[in-house]
């Protein structure tokens, strides 16, 4: 007697979210490692284009989503960790990495699911490992993963022999190639290829829709992943969506490349994938998991196949943006740490790199546009994240004293840097909107004139720019509480333009209090290297 409807629906529908729940909690946990370390470890790992290959096939099973892989790897590009060729190499293997999900829903691995939820859930209920958890939280929600597809699996065994389905492979028998639509609108409405992909094969285990309509819902993942990545990567730019759009164009080529194979070995009647997959597969799931599998190796074939026009041809059609290109480092990369004579002079060119877009900050007050405060101001703080990692780096090294002295100092300057930055940025938004405003218009004009006057020295410092730096920042706390007087600025109260123009002077205050710093700084280090 088969179980009613209503129990292999919720039967269904618990599978369904314990197998996207999974996969969520997959991604979020890898996240949460895919620190810095994270990704330094993975730049080195990923030198040769074999060892690319191999790391982005196991990050592919590990997460069970490209989508996963492209959002580490966009990271690592825009930081310098990783070339944007190398990226793509990894990215492409990835995809074949996820054709494990297939296999296994193809498989009985009922105990062993059970025994991995069984001992990771114990492990986080107890606080054992703390060290790994986001490890151990992902081989349980691999766990989840696997138990929604055994869910499903269930639920559809007594139904594949109902009337209802029966109809449906009735409908693709009489109109098959409305599958390849069927896969595509499946894969562009849920997020994971291999996800679709496992849980057709569960639906169609006892073979009743037949081996070529199956065959190319599977080929029209390929367009649906295309679809999806298109629609979503609607918002990305510079170097994520570069990597997005080649992983769309990819699938949607293997796709189409799948699809003709099939549709040719149809009407044809010539050996062709169907002939392979029959000789290598010896159920219906077994050929579905293998065309998979064929679809991810050619979208790997095809990546690979354009990494030589890629870099420069993605980068034409959708180019970094000026924020992605200042969060990534131009002069100090792993190997700068080779010759540390050298590499203070790469930090102090990245460092100016940082005192160059205060101007922008100034640009935007007086422009009143507060739309480029945020980016440029998460891009900077990034970038002086590699520096300040870079100078830790250097003093790991075995490095002679007085070089170990200056680096310190280095530290000292990258310190007042992002102290100067971050006062910029809160400057220029505190005046936006009020630039009308006589005294908000003076304070603008006179921060401006003050940094033109202070880029020559911090570009090329000489004794003589230096000193007319030093006394141009000398303490003006008296003529700034004469101009708060005579504006009318000493009283309190709540954050209108009065109180907001107050606090401009105050940060005003301090910004050129902080330039006086690196002039200082400037002093000491010019006296530092004549020794």
């Amino acid at each position: 007697m088969h179980p009613p409807m209503v129990e292999l629906l919720a039967l269904y529908l618990a599978g369904l979210a314990f197998f996207f729940s999974g996969m969520s909690g997959v991604s979020d946990n890898l996240r949460q490692m895919s620190g810095q370390r994270f990704r330094q470890a993975l730049g080195r790992l990923t030198h040769q284009p074999v060892m690319a290959g191999l790391v982005g096939a196991l990050m592919g099973a590990t997460t069970q989503s490209a989508s996963v892989v492209a959002f580490i790897l966009s990271g690592m590009v825009s930081t310098g960790l990783l070339p944007i060729s190398r990226a793509l190499i990894v990215l492409a293997c990835a995809n074949i990495g996820t054709a494990l999900l297939v296999f296994i829903a193809a498989s009985d691995l009922h105990v062993s699911i059970l025994l991995l939820i069984g001992i990771t859930g114990l492990i986080l209920a107890f606080r054992l490992f703390k060290r790994w958890k986001p490890a151990v939280a992902s081989g349980m929600s691999v766990g989840l993963l696997f138990l929604g597809l055994e869910m499903m699996k269930q639920a559809f065994q007594p139904l594949a022999s109902s009337a209802q389905f029966a109809h449906v492979a009735k409908f693709f028998a009489h109109w098959p190639y409305a599958a390849f639509l069927m896969g595509v609108a499946l894969r562009a409405f849920i997020h994971s290829s291999s996800a679709v992909a496992a849980i057709v094969v569960t639906i169609n285990r006892g073979g009743q829709l037949g081996d070529f309509p199956a065959m190319m819902v599977i080929a029209g993942l390929g367009i649906g992943s295309a679809l999806a990545t298109w629609m979503l990567s609607g918002n990305l730019r510079g170097v994520p969506r570069q990597i997005a759009m080649y992983q769309a164009m990819t699938n949607c080529a293997a796709g189409l490349i799948i699809g003709a194979l099939l549709i040719a070995e149809r009407l044809l009647h010539v050996p062709l994938l169907l002939s392979a997959m029959s000789a290598v597969g010896a159920s219906i799931s077994e050929r579905m998991a293998y065309t998979y599998l064929a679809l991810n190796v050619t979208v790997a074939a095809l990546a690979f196949a354009g990494l030589r026009w890629a870099p420069t041809g993605l980068a034409k059609l959708w180019p970094p943006t000026p924020e992605q290109d200042l969060s990534s480092p131009i002069y100090i990369q792993h190997n700068s740490l080779n010759s540390p004579e050298t590499a203070l002079d790469l930090v102090a060119l990245e460092q100016m790199r940082t005192i160059r877009v205060l101007g922008r900050y100034i640009d935007a007050a007086r422009r009143g546009d507060p739309s480029q405060l945020k980016p440029l101001h998460a891009a900077a703080a990034q970038l002086g994240r590699h520096i300040a990692e870079f100078l830790e780096a250097l003093l790991k090294l075995p490095i002679a004293t007085d070089l170990a002295a200056r680096a310190i100092s280095f530290q000292r300057k990258e310190s007042t840097l992002r102290a100067l930055e971050d006062n910029f940025c809160l400057f220029s938004e505190t005046l936006i909107g009020l630039a009308s405003e006589d005294l908000a218009g003076l304070l603008i004009e006179s921060l401006d004139t003050i940094l033109f006057s202070a880029l020559p020295a911090l570009e090329t410092p000489g004794d003589l720019e230096i000193e007319i730096l030093v006394n141009m920042t000398d303490d003006r706390s008296g003529m700034m509480e004469e101009l708060r007087s005579r504006h009318g600025l000493q009283q309190g109260g709540s954050m209108n333009h009065t109180s907001a123009l107050h606090y401009a002077t105050t940060l005003f205050e301090r910004n050129v209090w902080l330039l006086r710093q690196l002039a200082l700084w400037m002093r000491e280090d010019a006296k530092f290297t004549l020794v």
